[in-house]
């Protein structure tokens, strides 16, 4: 009688001596290392085996520390997109003399890729933070920027209540001047009228500048003159242009020289010598009415003195 056979072993009666690891086909086998650790073990020891650290690697290969971080350490979420991470591991397996390569493991899957571009709303939301919206694209940017509108137009209704409330500020328009009140004279006619150089503007309205033109070319002003007066005793010196421009000075004693703009007239008290006073170097006679008076050569402009001692 032939001896019995004996069944082979089916594949899905075969363990191994490990009770949590299952071996045969269609069965679940350990899982495999992520290769971004890989990478970033290898990648570790080759920048230690070279006594460099995180920062000084950084510093020589211009990838920044968090990035060479994240790539020894897995973190997978804090590195860079795949265009720019793919040229930073070529540009460190040619700094630490890596075959070429060799770091290529810690680029992401292009199926995960895709997968993770189809999960799109979890993934977004797992990694959701305040830097990662953008204001212009996203319904979390739109969502952003009206709250913060609102409370800006929130807070500036609050800030106009409060003035209103202090008596700071006033909802309705101020009313213009009764009319009464708007014919008041300016208090400042006089001085226009002495003045009317200060409104130049309606001089220009009125047609000086035209009126000017139309009678000829208008005179040169004369030009400045030295003044020079030898004072033994302290005096008092007025100087006033035909504009009603006046300058004093008290107590001026010794050689006194000024550079003045003519015409103007001149006063001394009490009055000096004779040939005591000079213009442009020339001796200059009192007037008649005596009693220090002097008129500078006269001229069709009119200055302020301009007083320059020495």
């Amino acid at each position: 009688m032939p001896p019995a056979r004996i069944p082979p072993t089916t594949p899905s009666r075969r363990w191994s001596w490990w009770p949590w690891r299952k071996v045969g086909p269609g069965l679940p086998v350990e899982p495999r290392e992520d290769p971004l650790l890989q990478a970033g073990r290898l990648l570790r020891q080759q920048r230690e085996s070279q006594g460099l650290s995180l920062r000084e690697l950084a510093i020589e290969t211009r990838v920044s520390t968090p990035v060479l971080e994240a790539l020894e350490r897995g973190w997978r979420e804090r590195l860079p997109e795949p265009a720019y991470l793919r040229t930073m591991l070529t540009l460190l397996e040619q700094h630490l003399s890596l075959p070429a390569g060799s770091l290529e493991c810690a680029l992401p899957d292009e199926p995960e890729t895709l997968q993770h571009g189809a999960a799109g709303g979890q993934a977004l939301l797992s990694r959701f933070t305040p830097g990662s919206i953008d204001v212009f694209t996203t319904w979390q940017g739109t969502v952003l920027y009206g709250g913060l509108t609102l409370a800006l137009i929130y807070g500036v209704n609050l800030q106009q209540r409060r003035l209103a409330a202090e008596n700071l500020l006033a909802l309705k328009p101020i009313p213009p001047l009764p009319a009464a009140e708007q014919q008041t004279p300016d208090p400042n006619a006089e001085l226009l009228q002495a003045y009317p150089d200060l409104r130049p503007l309606d001089q220009a309205a009125s047609g000086v500048a035209q009126q000017q033109v139309l009678e000829g070319p208008v005179e040169p002003r004369p030009a400045a003159g030295i003044l020079q007066a030898t004072l033994r005793l302290p005096t008092r010196i007025s100087l006033e242009s035909e504009a009603g421009m006046k300058t004093e000075l008290n107590g001026a004693t010794g050689q006194l020289v000024l550079q003045l703009q003519p015409p103007l007239r001149l006063r001394l008290e009490p009055a000096p010598a004779e040939g005591s006073v000079l213009w442009d170097g020339k001796p200059l006679a009192a007037e008649a009415a005596g009693g220090g008076r002097y008129r500078l050569p006269p001229g069709t402009g009119s200055g302020a003195a301009v007083p320059v001692r020495r």
